[in-house]
C-alpha cells in the first residue's frame, strides 16, 4: 500500500520495526540547525511514541519511509494527520468549513548524507497524492524560519507562507520530560504573530535567520499548498 520504487530507493508504508531508526533521524536532524533539543525531546514523547496508534491506525492518516536498496537503511521520513490532531491550535483559528479539508505535514525528515537525491520530493509526493485521495483539500505545516534548507524546499515545491509565529523560549526547561502536552506549541507562551502582509522589524529578521538556542526566540512559519 502507498508503496513506490524509484532506483536505490524504496518508498513504503512504516513498519513496527522502523520506530529507532525514525526517532534517531530526529534527534540528528537537529544537528544541522542547531534548534532547542526540547523541541525533539517532546516529538518523542508523545506521536512519535507510538508510530503506529498515532499515524497509521488514525483515520486519513499515514506514516512513510523512505529506504535504501543498498543497505537497507532508512534515509527519509514523511507523515500526513488531520489538522485536527497535527496542529490543533492553528485548527480552532479556522472557519469551520475549511477546518476538516485540510492535513497536517509532520516529521518530514532526509538524513544529511542522502539530501540532493529528490528524496524529499518523492516522499512529498506521496504524501500529496495520500492527501488528494482522502479528499483534502489543502496541506499546512510549519517550519523554523532558520531552517532555510526546508523553507526553500517547500517554496520550491509551491507551498506558500502564510503567518509567522514568535515564541519566546526563555524560562523552557530542556531537562525535564514534557508532560500532559500533546504539542510541542502549547507548553510556550502565547505568540506574537506576523501576518503576510505585515512589515517585520530588522530585528526580528536578523533572529529569524538564528538557531533559537542563539536568539531565545521560535520563529514559527507556516505554509501553505492547495491541492
Amino acid at each position: 500500500m502507498n508503496t513506490s520504487v524509484t532506483p536505490s530507493i524504496i518508498i513504503r508504508s512504516y513498519q513496527s520495526s522502523d520506530l529507532s531508526a525514525c526517532q534517531a533521524m530526529i534527534l540528528d536532524s537537529n544537528k544541522e540547525y542547531d534548534n532547542d533539543i526540547a523541541y525533539y525531546i517532546h516529538a518523542l514523547q508523545t506521536d512519535m511514541a507510538d508510530i503506529e496508534k498515532n499515524y497509521l491506525q488514525i483515520p486519513n492518516a499515514h506514516w512513510w519511509v523512505a529506504v535504501s536498496t543498498d543497505d537497507n537503511r532508512i534515509v527519509g521520513q514523511v507523515a500526513v494527520q488531520p489538522l485536527c490532531l497535527g496542529d490543533p491550535i492553528y485548527y480552532q483559528t479556522l472557519p469551520l468549513e475549511e477546518r476538516d479539508q485540510i492535513c497536517e505535514l509532520r516529521r518530514m525528515t532526509v538524513v544529511p548524507d542522502a539530501q540532493r537525491r529528490d528524496i524529499g520530493s518523492r516522499l512529498l509526493a506521496t504524501l500529496l497524492n495520500f492527501a488528494r485521495q482522502h479528499d483534502y483539500r489543502k496541506v499546512h505545516l510549519t517550519t523554523s524560519t532558520n531552517m532555510i534548507k526546508a523553507c526553500t524546499f517547500y517554496q520550491k515545491h509551491g507551498f506558500v507562507k502564510g503567518e509567522i509565529h514568535r515564541f519566546s523560549l526563555n524560562g523552557l526547561n530542556v531537562e525535564k520530560p514534557i508532560q500532559h502536552k500533546e504539542h510541542f506549541w502549547e507548553i510556550l507562551p502565547k505568540p506574537f504573530i506576523f501576518k503576510p502582509q505585515d512589515i517585520i522589524p530588522e530585528e526580528d529578521q536578523q533572529r529569524m535567520k538564528l538557531p533559537p538556542t542563539e536568539s531565545k526566540y521560535c520563529y514559527e512559519q507556516h505554509f501553505f499548498l492547495a491541492l
